[in-house]
């Protein structure tokens, strides 16, 4: 497929498939990932992949513990967001939670039990960075996950970031024996999309040309 038409069909997925995904196939994926730009060739990104029996038992691990303290899934600001952001958050929120309605679903369960078990993906990928880089290595991790993603569309497989799960990250941790030094900066979901409604939902994108300020 076309590298533009990849980038303009994908589409976070909020509902999967249970078929699993070869390892070579997520082989491959974080391969192409790890073709992204890197600072000064540091390459700090690190991936645990958790499928099959294991990922069930964190999902109902992260489950419990959401149940327990329920984190909202926000910006995560400093300040309530003013516009236009809270504007593009509202109509995210209003296309979701119509979908939601329609499968008899509560849209803050979808979001925040749906992050908690992965969308029922069959393969949860933790992305992380060791704490000794600063924060601009971030950046890093960003451009990979963009490949990251691309790549599992090119591969006919769906995808999905899930930040909320960051809030536990102790308990993820602890489960899959990651080390203290390093951060859990995202969960991704990975799997085959189930065709249903939910997955059609795409948020609109503002007019590059209002972002751009341009000096010659």
């Amino acid at each position: 497929m076309d590298l533009f038409e990849l980038i303009k069909e994908r589409r976070s997925c909020r509902a999967f498939k249970a078929d699993p995904v070869p390892r070579e196939v997520i082989e491959e994926i974080l391969t192409w990932a790890g073709k992204a730009p890197s600072a000064i060739n540091v390459q700090p990104w690190e991936f645990v992949v958790v499928s099959g029996r294991e990922k069930q038992r964190l999902a109902d691990r992260l489950l419990k513990t959401q149940r327990e303290r329920r984190v909202s899934c926000g910006p995560g600001t400093s300040r309530p967001l003013p516009e236009p952001w809270i504007g593009r958050q509202r109509e995210l929120f209003r296309g979701m939670n119509l979908l939601a309605q329609d499968l008899s679903l509560d849209l803050n369960m979808l979001i925040t039990e749906g992050s908690c078990r992965f969308y029922e993906a069959p393969v949860a990928l933790l992305v992380c960075l060791d704490r000794l880089f600063p924060t601009s290595r971030l950046l890093c991790l960003g451009m990979a996950l963009g490949y990251l993603f691309l790549a599992a569309q090119a591969k006919g497989l769906a995808t999905c970031p899930i930040g909320l799960i960051t809030a536990y990250e102790e308990e993820i941790k602890e489960y899959l024996n990651i080390p203290e030094e390093k951060q859990v900066v995202l969960g991704v979901a990975l799997g085959m999309a189930e065709n249903v409604p939910l997955n059609q939902f795409k948020s609109s994108r503002e007019p590059i040309a209002a972002m751009i300020r341009w000096i010659t």
